[in-house]
């Protein structure tokens, strides 16, 4: 049975589960995720576009979804997979259970007016990205995640003269977005000149967000996006592909605001592939990889506005009065 969070399933989720995925986001890079503790917010709040958490229990067996909000954005991304327990051989392996539970999320998503579902797969899992694609679920592009670990063996100290981004800047910063962004993953993720905008006053407990932008008003040439959280800093950047060569000084301008040792991610992007070699120079090294996937839980209809005007049948018939000449004789 898949029902919502309870009470008794709070203290279940504190422990370690027997197998689990982390679909990580740049948020979770920053601040680790805590499936009790979102269990939580779904049990005070309900279930809705902030978050969602799902359970299924099934003869000893106990499995969890879990899925988060973006802000002000009718979508989720499915952020936890998790199962606890005794594993019989009778029952469902935990990917079968792992696709039911998947399922009736979809299922909450459409009720709670959500348009699109985001996973970051982990490449590693070919299992797991089979499970979304059964789902419906397409990919749309595929992300490397690189950590500093290493001395910086470019030795310069040149930093790009950055500013921090100001509100007049959101239209620009979406301006380069579509010059670097295949036309694909423009469709995919749907974003405005609004998606750039930086909350002001952060939410205790959730990871902040600074970024700084390069160029003049009307023509950036590169811009660098910081989250901060208790886990660590992730980076993600965009550089217009004439101005590749100030890579390393746009991230060596982004390491100079760092104030102490929490671990440094950075996040590029397939069509970013020729900036890893650079980074690497700067002390980043891939430890992971993921997909990227997109699920669409609305369908676009079109309606003809013009036809019905040409269609024959579609006028109301209004019998008029028959008008005939008087008689000459009366």
């Amino acid at each position: 049975m898949i029902r919502s969070v309870a009470p008794g399933d709070l203290w279940s989720l504190r422990r370690k589960p027997r197998n689990q995925v982390v679909l990580y986001t740049d948020g979770l890079l920053a601040q680790a995720h805590r499936p009790a503790w979102c269990a939580l917010h779904c049990m005070l709040q309900g279930n809705g576009r902030d978050r969602t958490t799902l359970i299924m229990q099934e003869r000893g067996t106990s499995a969890v979804v879990q899925s988060l909000g973006r802000s002000g954005r009718p979508e989720q991304d499915v952020v936890y997979l998790g199962t606890s327990g005794t594993r019989a051989t009778r029952l469902p392996s935990d990917y079968d259970i792992w696709f039911r539970l998947l399922e009736q999320l979809c299922v909450h998503a459409g009720h709670a007016y959500v348009q699109r579902l985001y996973a970051a797969a982990p490449c590693q899992h070919t299992e797991v990205r089979e499970i979304f694609r059964q789902l419906g679920f397409q990919a749309y592009t595929h992300t490397t995640i690189l950590q500093l670990s290493g001395p910086d063996w470019d030795q310069r100290t040149t930093l790009a003269p950055m500013r921090m981004q100001a509100r007049r800047d959101h239209w620009a910063v979406h301006k380069l977005y579509g010059v670097v962004t295949p036309h694909l993953v423009q469709h995919a993720e749907v974003r405005n000149a609004r998606h750039w905008s930086l909350s002001l006053s952060p939410h205790f407990g959730r990871q902040r967000q600074v970024a700084w932008v390069l160029g003049p008003d009307d023509n950036l040439t590169a811009y660098l996006r910081l989250t901060r959280g208790v886990s660590g800093h992730v980076f993600s950047l965009m550089v217009r592909p004439d101005m590749r060569d100030q890579v390393v000084d746009v991230l060596r301008f982004g390491l100079a605001q760092l104030s102490d040792a929490r671990p440094v991610y950075l996040v590029l992007r397939e069509y970013q592939a020729d900036l890893i070699e650079p980074c690497s120079a700067l002390g980043f090294q891939p430890i992971g990889e993921q997909a990227l996937l997109v699920k669409s839980m609305v369908v676009a209809v079109r309606r003809p506005l013009l036809v019905p005007t040409f269609e024959p049948g579609l006028e109301p018939r209004v019998i008029a009065p028959r008008i005939s000449a008087a008689r000459e004789d009366t």
